[in-house]
């Protein structure tokens, strides 16, 4: 399987070079802001609001790596419940059963428990890593200030490992 984090990645890199260039032009400007957000700031307003877009972009790249990782997760868990289900001593009534409800509610199941689920073969540093990006993410997303910041390139780094350990993608 082809590691889904991969894309964002991607896209945050291709950002963040695009940032480079709109900084190098505003120092050496011939015009090149007109028609944009820049037009009119001063050098200073113009590199203060990249710093500010930067900020917020690694802040949802690192948001977004933690999605695609979490859907990966519980996509694989949903897919291999079935093999569960037929090779059960269960009544088949009861395993059909079973298998529905956990397949339903893979989605609601919380996402640090399903981390640990793929401890062995995941190490305790995936395990803990692939938590402290959840904690940031948390963090993002309900607005308070993390206490570390997680560089996209850490967070894809990071969570690849742990689906490259627990055999999720090559």
């Amino acid at each position: 399987m082809i590691n889904p984090l991969d894309e964002q990645i991607e896209s945050c890199r291709t950002a963040m070079s695009a940032f480079k260039v709109v900084r190098r032009v505003l120092d050496e400007r011939t015009n090149p802001t007109s028609n944009t957000d820049f037009y009119g700031l001063t050098k200073q307003e113009g590199h203060d609001m990249l710093d500010r877009a930067e900020e917020q972009l690694n802040k949802l790249v690192a948001f977004s790596l933690f999605a695609a990782f979490e859907r990966t997760l519980r996509d694989h868990l949903a897919k291999n419940l079935k093999p569960n289900q037929t090779s059960s001593k269960t009544p088949t009534e009861l395993g059909d059963k079973l298998h529905d409800f956990l397949e339903g509610g893979v989605d609601n199941w919380i996402i640090d428990s399903v981390i640990e689920l793929f401890q062995p073969p995941a190490a305790e540093q995936d395990i803990n890593n692939a938590k402290n990006i959840r904690t940031y993410r948390n963090r993002v997303a309900h607005g308070s200030s993390p206490s570390v910041a997680i560089p996209p390139r850490t967070a894809h780094n990071q969570l690849s490992d742990f689906l490259k350990n627990v055999g999720l993608v090559s």
